[in-house]
């Protein structure tokens, strides 16, 4: 009769057990453009965890470099003489192309917030958003900062992250170009910026050193480090995708069920 409470026991155990062995790298498929040691930049490759799989680049490779997911994989060429594409989130083209729109230099990262794309120009700092389909590039604002290159977007507060490839900085704009924080990750060459909305912490290829993943707090801390991807510019998660719990979820999720099992324990015995 004390089955559903030893078995409820046993499933916090597991989940707890799960947290503790998390090892280094994003829980969430992190996807990532230009990825110069795999495959010298032609392929898209995805990391989750300590594993890695690739597709290959179907349209402009090894062009396709600014990168927007949500429920599906989009590249932009990295110049308006450039293409990319769509592609399914497991890899499959499906033969629609985009080319980057006409703005005054390049851009090397692009991010979305399911209904819009967001790109910054690499040379100038000008920030702007399109259509899901690179198209109609409405200027939003000018970023600060000697060359950036990753932009990602951040929907619990509907703003954009801007990283420095030329200074050593990551800003978090409202979409109207105020500053709203930032943080020093004490690096030039901050490539790959990307926001896993499943934990709400940025994750960005150190470029300069180590061409490992790092991950931050929104308030800059460096939270973890790892793994070794190599030389990358472009990077998102999943921005349509459905969250998983985070620790404090599984914690509130444990005691949920430790006080329901506490219920039927008392009813049986009763």
């Amino acid at each position: 009769m004390k089955a559903p409470f030893v078995t409820a026991v046993c499933l916090v155990a597991l989940a707890f057990t799960g947290v503790a062995l998390a090892g280094p790298g994003p829980t969430s498929p992190l996807y990532l453009t230009y990825t110069f040691d795999r495959n010298g930049g032609n392929s898209i490759v995805v990391v989750q965890g300590n594993s890695f799989t690739s597709f290959a680049e179907a349209y402009g490779a090894p062009d396709e470099v600014p990168i927007a997911v949500a429920g599906d994989v989009r590249t932009s060429g990295n110049s308006s003489t450039t293409i990319g594409g769509q592609y399914s989130l497991a890899g499959t083209p499906t033969g629609t192309t985009y080319v980057l729109p006409a703005i005054p230099s390049t851009a090397y990262d692009s991010t979305t917030d399911g209904s819009h794309n967001y790109l910054v120009d690499y040379t100038y700092g000008g920030v702007y958003q399109t259509a899901r389909d690179f198209t109609n590039p409405v200027a939003l604002f000018t970023s600060t900062g000697l060359y950036n290159l990753g932009i990602t977007y951040d929907p619990a507060n509907n703003s954009l992250w801007i990283s420095g490839w030329g200074n050593t900085t990551v800003t978090d704009y409202s979409l109207s170009g105020t500053v709203i924080t930032s943080f020093d990750t004490g690096h030039y060459f901050n490539g790959a910026l990307a926001m896993d909305p499943a934990t709400h912490t940025l994750w960005l290829v150190d470029d300069e050193n180590t061409f490992t993943l790092e991950q931050y707090s929104t308030a800059g801390v460096l939270l973890s480090s790892g793994p070794y991807v190599g030389y990358s510019l472009g990077g998102e998660f999943d921005m349509g995708a459905t969250p998983t719990p985070e620790p404090g979820t599984l914690v509130m999720f444990g005691t949920g069920i430790l006080g329901l099992a506490g219920m039927l324990r008392r009813k049986i015995n009763l």
